[in-house]
């Protein structure tokens, strides 16, 4: 390979492998724990559970309590069977029927329990291991976070490919000559390349499987247009099973037993292990059946079977044979298997995490390589301060990702039952737990620190885990072997385990490796960078005044160009909340449905985050100068800027034809950005 074709695959390896290095940790980290998502819920019930077959359970009488409280007749229901707890899934549409009443044209989702038949909302079921299941992929950005998850494998995959050019010659000799006691920057370089060759075919499926599920959207675009734009047909042929039937009328004969259903579908082939079920147009005369399973994997890798009844005449209208392979379903079936590792049991749920935690590994030494490299006495003071900056931001963000979890794991369990809207009290708990941690390593500035003190609190965590579980659930690692509760067994060794090798690699990390370091050979004192950069100014013969005088583009004050932007910021929010009010201007209704005349708490705090804390900085910045107060308003801004980047793609996305409302927060947006730049500029002023 030439030079020139080598520095263009190193730099593209590079480039992509740093931009999406947080991204890629936290997909990865989060999506370790989420291929135990079931196991974490059941760890956190802390119940014992029946481990009832899919087939025994009695639907007749869930159904029957379902439809005394909300009226069944004339909804699409799709029922979810599970395969470890005592819940069932079910999600029903509105109903179809004209004369249905309020209750039945609502639609619900919720679990069912199937001994009590008690019903819970999702976030009344919400788990710690549903949050790091949607972590995996960012659903808690709405709409954009499925997609970013999309893009950032679709990096991944180019990091993979040019990561393997690039060290295609040196990939074997550097596998056998990894030695810890080398120089750090090849002591990273070698782990990166060793690791990354261990964990390359599972890195690889990752990567394609992720940018498949994640951005499915351009994978179906070129078979829409084989469909002339029908998505309804598209969507039948690729998902038979959710095919609508228009609603006719309500039947006048007794409810079929959707129990023998269920037991002609399991008994109908050998091995075979119930998992979803659908029924359409519930109660009407034109109602069907659709239970769908597979054969167990030690049979067969992917077969998936499928019965469509008509209940009323017991007759099968289509049958979908397991062990007959179908493209369009048994396609999207492997990638799925391949993706969560739902195959293999529990062996393979631990391979894929081990392998998932190596991932993580590598994605670290990559941005620690990046690092090392970039920190030579012959770069400037700015660069190296860049440099590590983005270090400190970006491990700081990955490796608290391990405390932070394990206390996630301590909260819900001390917290069970105490909390009726689990997902906020988890969202709350994780994320303000997650910005302190980052916000202490980021302003430490010690990477060396940051790894030692993350593999201490994970270690002391989580020994914790098992011992809280067993404190307060009585499910001590003994007794739930013996009485063969595996799921929760499985979550107490898993954090056992990750407590031991963060024990082990907690001594493994000397003093000494730090001393390794190129920020220790050539440290940077962040105690007098203002003699560093003056140092540095008289060598390129630039005194600081000069460069502040080029630098200069405005007459305004900087000061005052802050103030004059955070009031600007606070009179747009109050417009776009004046242009938010055109749509009850225009669709005649000044009452806002549920309203009792007076303003609610929560209406006053959004006020007082917007346009009050908006209008309080405006205000202090012409006369507060103090270090704290400009970090505190950076920050501020950054958090705001974020606010708004988010606001103005739902407003988007949902409010296409207020074109004065999104107008406003566009403005926002590039005020925010001005914002952000001149309060960096003045906080670097201030260091100086």
């Amino acid at each position: 390979m030439s030079n020139r074709n080598y520095n263009v695959f190193f730099n593209t390896h590079t480039i992509s492998g740093i931009v999406i290095s947080v991204a890629l940790y936290i997909i990865f980290f989060a999506g370790a724990f989420a291929l135990f998502k079931e196991e974490i819920q059941l760890w956190e019930e802390g119940k014992s559970i029946s481990h009832t077959e899919r087939k025994n359970i009695n639907y007749d009488d869930i159904l029957s309590s379902l439809d005394k409280n909300h009226e069944l007749t004339g909804r699409d229901l799709h029922i979810n069977f599970g395969e470890k707890s005592d819940h069932i899934f079910v999600n029903m549409t509105a109903s179809k029927d004209t004369l249905a009443s309020t209750k039945g044209k609502v639609p619900n989702y919720f679990y069912v329990d199937i001994k009590s038949k008690e019903t819970k909302s999702y976030i009344e079921q919400y788990s710690l291991g549903e949050f790091l299941y949607r972590l995996h992929f960012f659903q808690q950005f709405p709409v954009i976070g499925i997609y970013l998850a999309g893009f950032v494998s679709l990096f991944f995959l180019f990091a993979i490919v040019t990561g393997v050019i690039v060290h295609w010659k040196k990939i074997i000799p550097k596998f056998y000559s990894f030695n810890p006691k080398a120089i750090l920057k090849k002591v990273w370089t070698d782990a990166h390349t060793a690791l990354g060759v261990i964990g390359l075919p599972f890195q690889f499926i990752f990567a394609i499987t992720g940018t498949y599920f994640g951005l499915s959207i351009l994978v179906l675009l070129p078979a829409n247009f084989l469909y002339n734009g029908n998505q309804d047909k598209l969507l039948e042929d690729l998902r038979p099973e959710r095919k609508n039937y228009e609603w006719v009328s309500t039947s006048n004969e007794e409810m079929p037993s959707f129990n023998s259903f269920v037991q002609k579908t399991a008994d109908h082939w050998e091995d075979f292990h119930l998992t979803q079920a659908f029924i359409k147009n519930y109660g009407g005369v034109n109602m069907k059946y659709t239970i769908i399973g597979e054969l167990k994997e030690s049979n067969r890798f992917v077969g998936i079977g499928r019965l469509i009844f008509d209940p009323y005449t017991d007759k099968i209208e289509v049958e979908k044979n397991p062990n007959n392979l179908n493209y369009n379903e048994d396609t999207q079936r492997v990638l799925t298997r391949l993706h969560f590792g739902d195959y293999g049991g529990s062996f393979i749920k631990i391979i894929y995490f081990i392998l998932s935690l190596i991932t993580c590994f590598v994605i670290i030494t990559g941005v620690l390589i990046w690092i090392e490299a970039r920190n030579k006495k012959s770069m400037t003071i700015r660069q190296r301060l860049y440099t590590a900056k983005v270090g400190h931001i970006y491990l700081s963000i990955c490796l608290s990702m391990l405390p932070v979890t394990a206390l996630a794991f301590l909260f819900v369990k001390l917290t069970n039952g105490y909390y009726t809207d689990k997902q906020t009290s988890i969202y709350y708990f994780y994320f303000i737990t997650w910005l302190i941690f980052i916000a202490f390593y980021r302003f430490k500035r010690d990477n060396y620190y940051t790894n030692k003190t993350s593999l201490l609190l994970g270690t002391i965590l989580g020994f914790l885990i098992p011992i809280s579980n067993g404190v307060i659930t009585g499910n001590w690692v003994w007794k739930t072997y013996i009485n063969h509760q595996f799921e929760i067994l499985c979550i107490d060794l898993l954090w056992t385990f990750i407590a031991l090798f963060s024990l082990l690699f907690y001594f493994k990390i000397k003093p000494t490796i730090k001393t390794k370091s190129a920020f220790s050979k050539a440290p940077i004192d962040y105690k007098n960078l203002k003699a560093l950069k003056e140092e540095e100014a008289l060598k390129n013969n630039t005194t600081p005044q000069n460069k502040t005088t080029i630098n200069t583009n405005t007459q305004i004050p900087m000061k005052t160009k802050i103030s004059l932007l955070w009031i600007f910021i606070a009179i747009g929010f109050i417009f776009h909340h004046i242009y938010g009010l055109a749509t009850v201007f225009f669709n005649e209704s000044v009452f806002i449905e549920g309203s009792t005349g007076e303003t609610p708490f929560w209406a006053h705090q959004w006020r007082i985050l917007m346009e009050g804390l908006a209008l309080t900085f405006g205000l202090l910045t012409i006369e507060v100068s103090k270090k704290w107060y400009i970090l505190t308003s950076f920050v501020w801004a950054i958090i705001l800027g974020l606010f708004n980047v988010y606001h103005i793609i739902t407003a988007v996305i949902y409010e296409a034809s207020n074109i004065s409302e999104i107008l406003i927060l566009l403005l926002l947006v590039i005020a925010n950005v001005f914002l952000i730049k001149n309060i960096n500029e003045w906080r670097k002023e201030t260091i100086n």
